[in-house]
């Protein structure tokens, strides 16, 4: 049993799509849900997944960091226009699943509400699932395995084959809510962008969607020896890897005084007595051993190359070959200013006033990184991929770029500056949200609504007639400027910019980014070329400690620091923190 909802809609939330992932299913593949007997309400949200909670919780700071959440979290919601069971069964209207965002450590699909607005303006049925998040939903033990454990048991991608699981159930039941399961838009942001991706390369997902959109995706996956291995091994692990994060919990347990006693005591630990401890402990106690970073995220290897659930190398090189894929018509893009998000609340680049107002400390230096970050994220996340499937004889690829930035002006914070086109803010302008329900930035008003109207129906447009015929055209009336597709001809117009009229308006652009080409940009840079410091640093942020450059190593930085003029240590270019 739903509930009526805004804009002529349905909701039933908080519906099961696989068992409890509790006790002895804690870091195993979902099963499916157990029947219930009578009528089961469904009218609030599930719990989100168990985390570190912050921002994306919508919590206050004073808690941030916090456990919160649950084990018990595998559920998800449908969003329909207002019809009659009759009406349900006869519609067969596109379906549009939405992955929520959050680092992959963070977040819930209770926060988007406003998916609703497509249900009700597109008619579109619309479905979001919550996922196990973290090292909830990436852990790769070998001592887990059990007798009777399937492939996708040992894979340590739990996050992953509970997304499959919740396109499982749509394939089997949203024709009851007026859906067609032969016509699935998977889309997500960030984390659900990345999370898109793996859909798309998984081979578990084959035949269940048949579109996808990836707003400011991230391509990053870990190989098993990273997500399971100690950090001073022969291929070292990540500071959060399995074996690591065993050493701390038997530390915290008062089972070993040190790191190098937890060592010693693993090694003699029979595999089905560490399982048993693992499956064992309460769940709080698995976060406590983790210090969260900026808006409570914490890395982590998630998305794990295992060979079953994923391909066995690292992700962005699965879209070369178009056998390795599921090669459905898709779209990719991101926002002007990605970075900005991150950078607003870095003491290395803003000081608080008052403890609440960010000041840039310096308006060139921050505009200057923005640029070149974001741009990092568009190359790595979105323009490589599509030019791989491209190159791989892919066809329908379709990119895009954000770029709507008009926020009031606030005394001292200049947000125009501060965050332009930042990372999440597309968010509201796909669901259609005009009233502000979604707005992480207090950015909409009275005043910017006519431009943001423009704006949403254009995106939302795109979005939902790419649901229904996969390609975005002309949009929806046959109104909006052709939408060419991505390709190699780097003259050619072929990237889409969303942005008002009084910007230029949506329209097709020239546009060409790389890796390669970052490098050469940074390297003849005018405005860094009295400052060799500066262009050392921004290397090093960019290609050796950033998940979009792809962790080169240290060696790489001194042999740039050298050739650039800077002799300094190159110790002191990695800067403190780090969002």
């Amino acid at each position: 049993m739903g509930r009526a909802d805004r804009h002529q809609t349905h909701a039933w939330l908080g519906l099961p799509f696989a068992q409890p992932p509790v006790g002895p299913l804690r870091w195993r593949a979902p099963r499916p849900p157990q029947p219930w007997e009578g009528v089961r309400e469904a009218l609030a949200f599930g719990r989100p997944a168990l985390q570190l909670g912050g921002i994306t919780l919508e919590l206050p700071p004073a808690v941030w960091g916090q456990v919160a959440g649950s084990e018990d979290c595998l559920t998800l919601n449908v969003f329909a226009p207002r019809m009659t069971p009759e009406q349900a069964q006869a519609a067969a209207l596109p379906v549009m699943f939405w992955i929520h965002g959050g680092a992959n450590t963070a977040g819930t699909a209770a926060t988007y509400t406003t998916l609703r607005n497509l249900a009700g303006h597109d008619q579109v049925i619309v479905v979001s699932a919550n996922y196990r998040l973290g090292i909830l939903g990436w852990f790769s033990l070998e001592e887990l395995a059990q007798e009777g454990d399937t492939p996708a048991d040992h894979s340590g991608n739990f996050g992953t084959l509970d997304l499959v699981a919740a396109l499982q159930w749509v394939r089997q039941h949203i024709a009851a809510f007026g859906g067609d399961s032969d016509n699935v838009t998977i889309f997500g942001e960030s984390a659900g962008g990345l999370n898109a991706y793996t859909l798309l390369a998984s081979p578990l997902a084959k035949g269940l969607f048949h579109r996808a959109i990836l707003q400011s995706p991230l391509a990053a996956s870990y190989s098993p020896a990273q997500a399971r291995n100690y950090t001073d091994d022969a291929q070292p692990g990540h500071a959060l890897s399995s074996r690591e994060l065993l050493c701390r919990w038997l530390q915290r347990d008062g089972r070993a005084a040190d790191r190098d006693a937890a060592k010693a005591l693993i090694a003699s630990m029979a595999p089905a007595d560490i399982a048993t401890y693992v499956r064992g402990l309460p769940a709080d106690t698995l976060l406590a051993a983790i210090t969260p970073g900026a808006l409570s995220f914490y890395d982590a290897p998630c998305v794990i190359q295992d060979g079953h659930v994923l391909p066995a190398m690292p992700l962005a090189e699965a879209f070369a070959d178009r056998g390795r894929y599921n090669a459905v018509p898709v779209i990719i893009g991101t926002n002007r200013d990605e970075y900005k998000l991150f950078m607003s609340n870095n003491p290395d680049y803003v000081r608080m006033l008052f403890g609440q107002i960010p000041l840039m400390r310096d308006r060139a230096r921050y505009q200057r990184h923005a640029a070149y970050m974001s741009a990092l994220w568009q190359a790595t996340g979105a323009l490589e991929p599509a030019s791989a499937m491209v190159a791989s004889g892919h066809r329908d690829v379709w990119t895009y770029r954000f770029d709507w930035d008009e926020q009031p002006a606030v005394p001292f914070i200049a947000p125009r500056v501060l965050l332009g086109a930042a990372h999440v803010l597309d968010v509201a302008f796909v669901f259609r949200d005009l009233e502000g329900e979604f707005d992480p930035f207090r950015s909409f008003t009275t005043a910017n609504l006519p431009g943001r109207k423009e704006v949403s129906d254009a995106m939302a447009g795109y979005w939902t007639h790419f649901a229904r015929h996969g390609e975005p055209a002309n949009g929806p009336a046959g109104a909006l400027p052709e939408w060419r597709r991505w390709s190699d001809d780097a003259g050619a117009p072929r990237l889409m910019v969303f942005d008002t009229s009084a910007d230029g308006g949506t329209r097709m652009v020239v546009h060409e980014n790389s890796l390669s080409a970052l490098k050469a940009a940074l390297e003849r840079d005018p405005a860094l070329r009295g400052d060799p410091r500066e262009r050392c640093e921004l290397y090093g942020r960019m290609f050796l400690w950033s998940i979009f450059g792809g962790f080169e190593t240290p060696h790489t930085l001194e042999a740039y620091a050298l050739t650039h003029g800077y002799t300094g240590p190159t110790g002191e270019l990695r800067p403190s923190y780090w969002p």
